[in-house]
Formats: C-alpha cells, structure tokens, sequence
C-alpha cells in the first residue's frame, strides 16, 4: 500500500530545529584570574555607564556605585536570577503541544488480506480554556517585575557599602592629616616644656602629662592609619573590584563635604523602595496565580482525530476527552488564596518597618547634624583664641608654650569636629538606606 509519510517528515522537520547544547566550561582558576584583569577602564563598564549618563567624571560615591552595580558578584547574581525567572515568560506563553501516536501491528495468521499490517496513527491536541494561558503569562510577568526590583534592591545594598566604606576611607585620612599636625605640636610643646623644666619654671608633672597627651596621639593617628588600610581593601570588596585598583584610582569624596537637608524622605521610602516594590510585584504574581487556579476549574479539552488502516479499509475517527472536574480545584483555589493574602501581609509588614526605620534615621540624622553644628562652633572658638594668643606672643604677653597649647586645643577641636562630621555622615546614609535614594 501507499502510505503517507508526511507526518513523519514532519516529525523529522521539527526534530532537526531543536534547540542545540552549548558548552560553557567553569573553573575556579579562570574566574580568579578574571577577577584579577577587572579594571574601571572596562568595556562593558564604560557601556553600562553611558547608559547611566555617568561615563565622564571622576570617581564619585554615585559613579563608583555604578561600578559595584556592574561588577559585584550579588547584584551579578540577582541579575541571573532575574534573568532565570523571566525566561519563565516564554514557557508560559506556550501552548502545549500536541501528540503524535504510530502504532503499526502485524498478524501472524489470518485470513487472506491486502496486507498482514494494521496501522492506526493518531494525534492528540490539547485545547486550554478559560484563558488559562494568558492568565500564566501574567502571573510570569509580575513574577520577572518582582525579580527586576529585587536587582534594584541589591544595586542599593552595594551602593550602600560603597558609600560606608569610603566614608571610612575619607574620615581616616582626614584624621591622619590632622593628627600629624596635633603630634608635631604635641613634640613642640615637649621641647619647650622641657627646657622650662631644666630652668625650674614648670614640673616635672606636666611634662609628664604633655607626654602622655602625645602617647594618645601617637596610637590615635596609628589608629587612622589601620582604618586607611582596611579602609581600601573594603572599599574594594564593596565594589567587586581587585585592590590594586582602588590604590591606583583617585576618589573623590566631596559628597561628604555637606549635610543636606532631607526632603519628602516619608514619602519616597513608603512608596519607591525597590523592595516595596518587589513584594508589591510578588502580590499582584499571588493574584494571577489565584486567576489561574479558578480558571482551572473548567477542564481543558482533548481532541484526538485518528486514521485506522485495517484489512484494507480506511477508517477515520474523531476523539473528545476530558476530564470531569469533580472536585472543582477546590485545594489548590484555597492555597492561592492563602498564598495571596500572606504576600498582602508580607508587603504591609515591610511598610511598616520602613515607617520604622525612616523615623529613627531621621531622629538620628537631625541629632548628628546639631551635634556637628556644634563641633563647627566650638572649632571656630579654638581657632579664634589660638589666633588671639598669636597676637599676645607677639605683643610679649605671654609665652610661646601658651600659643602651642593653645594651637593644640585648636587642633583638638578639629579632630572633634571631623568625628562628628563622620558621625552625621553616617546618619545620613542610614536616612539615604531607609528611603533608598541618595540625600541632594
């Protein structure tokens, strides 16, 4: 007989355009020594930053940012998961396939007949209903919205360490400039101390005391030194980068030069943080799920149309299945359902944690910032008795010994005043933290 081959030239037709596996080896070696050739000049950095409108400029807090968002491995990471989930799209916006069945017999012993073959090839096409499809592909949708904010969430997270590490970097080197300073007038005040000690004019005990106020000193500025240190290997970490490049960068601090005012921070962190809006994202994925569950209360439907070939007779058939929906989904309706009301509780429990948080960084913001206001004042009252002892020098009212203890008060009240500086810079990236955007 003729048979038809069409459909199992079909068949091969769709086999021959899968798609193919592609090798892509991994090994630790290699990914260290990829690690090791990151640099700022980086191509793909460069690209990333000219879509930001950031690719000119120095290295800033905001632009060094960036860079962490490109090159840390968990903002990396959340991309890839993001990636993973809304690839999720494409397999919900399928339909499914249909089945082909070939199930040729053969008899052995029978009457005479055109051919000892039987043949019944079938197939199979299932029908969705309800708009169940559609219904997936919105549940996909909200869940690859979700995982897109969870990337903004991490981009922040490495924002976030970028800015504490070089706050620390800053406030350390700060410190070391000005206790170098505060030492040599502490070694100054020594040297004359000493030779008034010698002429009978002072005691042995405030020698000892300007001593001891250098030993302070002294493990203080060697106590900057170590925060630089660790300081640059943090700051590295922070941005996903080898320390040799951060060495070699120059870095730009000024952002920490002024303390801004906050400006509808309530607002901006109750209804813009990127985690907000992911567990937002993940309610609305809860709801198309709980669509999907009671569209699935109507059966989808199985058409089967059939050939049979049997003692020389062509016979066509025409099947319908489906399935009794007995139990009307009533279990998995009812898990959706729950499902959806955790991701509602879920979102308002977040918000009122960010309500929370925002309250005590802006108590703490607004607190530094008077503390710092006040260290100003009390550096400028130092530095104006230092300038008015200067004159008595010179007038040949007092010593030369006043004027370095009072150049020492001075330089005392500059340190202070950069902890303080230090400490408000901190609340504010605590307030910038609980909003998830930059203070300006």
């Amino acid at each position: 007989m003729n048979f038809p081959f069409s459909k199992i030239s079909l068949l091969l037709v769709l086999l021959s355009s899968c798609v193919s596996f592609q090798s892509r080896p991994l090994t630790a070696e290699q990914s260290n020594a990829d690690f090791n050739t990151r640099s700022l000049s980086d191509p793909g950095l460069r690209s990333f930053l000219a879509e930001q409108k950031a690719v000119n400029g120095s290295w800033t807090v905001d632009r060094l940012s960036l860079a962490a968002a490109y090159f840390h491995p968990d903002v990396v990471l959340a991309r890839a998961e993001a990636d993973e989930i809304a690839a999720g799209i494409k397999t919900a916006q399928m339909r499914p396939n249909p089945v082909f069945t070939f199930s040729p017999q053969y008899a052995s012993f029978r009457a005479p007949a055109p051919t000892p073959w039987f043949f019944g090839p079938s197939l199979s096409v299932p029908i969705e209903t309800a708009g169940k499809r559609s219904k997936r592909t919105e549940q996909a949708l909200a869940a690859a919205e979700a995982a897109r904010w969870r990337v903004s969430a991490r981009a922040w997270a490495a924002r976030s360490r970028v800015r504490a590490a070089m706050l620390e970097l800053h406030g350390a080197r700060e410190n070391i400039r000005l206790l170098e300073t505060e030492q040599k007038l502490h070694d100054d005040a020594i040297k004359k101390l000493t030779a008034q000690m010698e002429a009978g004019d002072v005691s042995p005990f405030e020698l000892t005391q300007a001593r001891l106020m250098l030993n302070r000193t002294r493990l203080a500025l060697q106590d900057a030194q170590r925060t630089s240190t660790t300081g640059e290997a943090r700051l590295a970490a922070a941005a996903g980068l080898p320390l040799s490049v951060i060495k070699s960068v120059r870095l730009d601090f000024s952002a920490f030069q002024r303390l801004p005012e906050p400006s509808n921070s309530r607002k901006r962190a109750l209804t813009q943080r990127a985690d907000l809006m992911a567990l937002l994202s993940d309610y609305a994925a809860a709801e198309a799920s709980l669509k999907l569950e009671l569209a699935r209360q109507y059966p989808d439907i199985n058409v089967s149309p059939g050939y049979d070939y049997n003692s020389g007779q062509n016979r066509w058939q025409l099947g319908l299945n489906v399935a009794l929906p007995l139990n009307r989904n009533r279990g998995p309706i009812a898990e959706a359902e729950a499902r959806r009301i955790t991701a509602e509780k879920r979102f308002l429990a977040q918000q009122g944690t960010i309500q929370g948080e925002l309250d005590i960084a802006l108590a703490a913001y607004h607190a530094s910032r008077a503390k710092a206001a006040t260290a100003a004042q009390l550096a400028q009252e130092a530095d104006a008795a230092s300038e008015t002892t200067q004159k008595m020098v010179e007038a040949g009212n007092v010593s030369a010994l006043e004027l370095t203890r009072r150049q020492i008060e001075a330089s005392a009240a500059k340190v202070a005043l950069m902890a303080a500086n230090i400490e408000a810079q901190t609340a504010a990236g605590a307030l910038e933290d609980a909003m998830q955007s930059p203070l300006r």
